[in-house]
C-alpha cells in the first residue's frame, strides 16, 4: 500500500511548486494579521485540494483499470487514498504548530486551534473521499463545497434570525474541541467501510 501512497506523491510532484506558492502566500498573510489559526485554516481546507488533484490524475488516466489487472485488491487502492490524506493531515498539523510557537500562542489556545484544524481535516477527508469513489472528481468538487459553505451560511442565518446564540466560555470551547478529533476519526472509519462497499461494487 505505502507503493500506491508513493505513486500519488510522484503525480503530485508537479504540482509541488505551486502548492509551495499558495502555502508560503497564506503563511505571509498568516504572518501580517499575527494570526496562526488563518493558516490553519486554509491549510485544513487545502487537503480536500490535494485529495481532489491526486484522485483527478486517476480518473484521467484511468488508473483504477489498469491498477485491477494487478493483484491489488479494490480495499488496498481504497485505503491508499485515506493513508494520503492522513499525511497530509500530519504534515499540516506540523506546518501549523510552527506558525503557533512562532506566534508564541499560549499552549493552551494552541491545542484548541489544533484540534479544531484537526477536526475540520478529518470530516472533510471523511465525506470527499466516498462521494469521489461513488460519483468522480468533478461531483466531489461541487459537493465539498457545499460541505464547506452550508455549515457557515446555516450559522450565520440562525444568529441573524435570532434563533441562536452561541456562548461558551473558555472551558466548554476546550472540552468540544479536545473531543472533535475523536469525532472525526470515527467518522473516517465509517467513511473508510463506505469507500470500500462503494468502490468493490464499481465497474470500470
Amino acid at each position: 500500500m505505502s507503493g500506491l501512497v508513493y505513486k500519488d506523491l510522484i503525480n503530485l510532484k508537479q504540482q509541488w511548486r505551486s502548492y509551495l506558492l499558495i502555502l508560503v502566500f497564506w503563511g505571509g498573510l498568516s504572518v501580517m494579521q499575527k494570526s496562526p489559526y488563518f493558516f490553519g485554516g486554509m491549510f485544513a481546507v487545502y487537503l480536500s485540494i490535494v485529495m481532489l488533484t491526486a484522485c483527478g490524475y486517476d480518473e484521467q488516466s484511468g488508473w483504477d483499470k489498469y491498477a485491477l489487472t494487478m493483484p491489488i485488491s479494490r480495499s488496498r487502492i481504497v485505503l491508499s487514498k485515506y493513508m494520503l490524506g492522513l499525511l497530509m493531515d500530519v504534515l499540516g498539523f506540523v506546518t501549523t504548530a510552527i506558525f503557533f510557537v512562532a506566534a508564541r500562542t499560549p499552549f493552551q489556545e494552541m491545542m484548541i486551534g489544533q484540534c479544531i484544524f484537526q477536526t475540520i481535516s478529518l470530516v472533510m477527508l471523511a465525506i470527499l473521499l466516498p462521494i469521489t469513489f461513488k460519483f468522480g472528481v468533478e461531483k466531489a468538487r461541487t459537493s465539498i463545497a457545499v460541505v464547506m459553505l452550508a455549515p457557515v451560511l446555516i450559522g450565520y442565518l440562525l444568529v441573524q434570525w435570532g434563533t441562536w446564540h452561541p456562548k461558551f466560555d473558555f472551558e466548554q470551547l476546550m472540552h468540544m474541541s479536545y473531543s472533535g478529533p475523536v469525532v472525526g476519526l470515527c467518522l473516517l472509519a465509517l467513511s473508510v467501510a463506505l469507500s470500500i462497499q462503494i468502490y468493490k461494487g464499481k465497474e470500470f
